[in-house]
């Protein structure tokens, strides 16, 4: 149960540092990149700018971005 939580947690930290690391990233990337479905990357970013308060854009092209 709390290795579940953690994975959550640090999959949330790789995502944002992804995204900061690697301008224009796609959903479909970091689902490849960390071995989960497109579903939960969209579940985790939403989380991220919704808890987290951070602002991801996504640009005509579907890349993500980093606002700041």
């Amino acid at each position: 149960m709390f290795g579940k939580k953690d994975d959550k947690l640090e999959r949330l930290f790789q995502i944002g540092k992804l995204v900061r690391e690697q301008p224009g990233i796609t959903q479909a990337d970091l689902a490849r990149r960390l071995k989960v479905t497109p579903a939960t990357i969209c579940k985790d970013l939403s989380i991220i700018q919704r808890r987290a308060g951070i602002l991801l854009t996504e640009d005509e092209r579907g890349r993500l971005h980093w606002f700041e």
